[in-house]
């Protein structure tokens, strides 16, 4: 048995904080936003109450911050479970909303980049792993 060289390269690990560091900033603005809207457990004068499709929706969108979550331990599953449930997300606004409502979802898709960089960086970094059992 040698040593291994347990050393990556610098890029790897700028792609693991970025990572994490996007999905964190993300939580906290997805999760400020569940908190301090006050419509979301009272229906104040003028607002209608939130139908089936918005509670499918809104899990949706949980399930995705949950992935989020889990991308901080294991980057591979969190990026894949988050990106599993925001295309979703985004597929089932597209189905909803086609034609007119498509440019409304332009921000959603920068919601995609942390599940990609978390994706990218446990794939990367189970490579390396794999070569340096090798």
């Amino acid at each position: 048995m040698g040593v291994k060289n347990r050393k990556k390269p610098l890029w790897l690990s700028v792609l693991r904080w970025a990572a994490r560091v996007i999905a964190i900033i993300f939580i906290l603005f997805i999760l400020s936003m569940f908190i301090g809207e006050g419509g979301f457990w009272s229906h104040p004068k003028g607002v209608l109450p939130l139908c089936a499709k918005d509670y499918v929706f809104l899990s949706l969108f949980g399930l995705y911050v949950a992935g989020l979550a889990i991308g901080l331990w294991r980057e591979g599953l969190g990026g894949m479970i988050s990106l599993l449930f925001m295309i979703v997300f985004i597929i089932g606004q597209i189905i909803i909303l086609w034609p007119e409502g498509i440019k409304r979802l332009t921000y959603f898709y920068l919601l995609l980049l942390p599940g990609i960089l978390y994706f990218l960086s446990g794939l990367i970094h189970r490579r390396f792993e794999r070569k340096e059992q090798i």
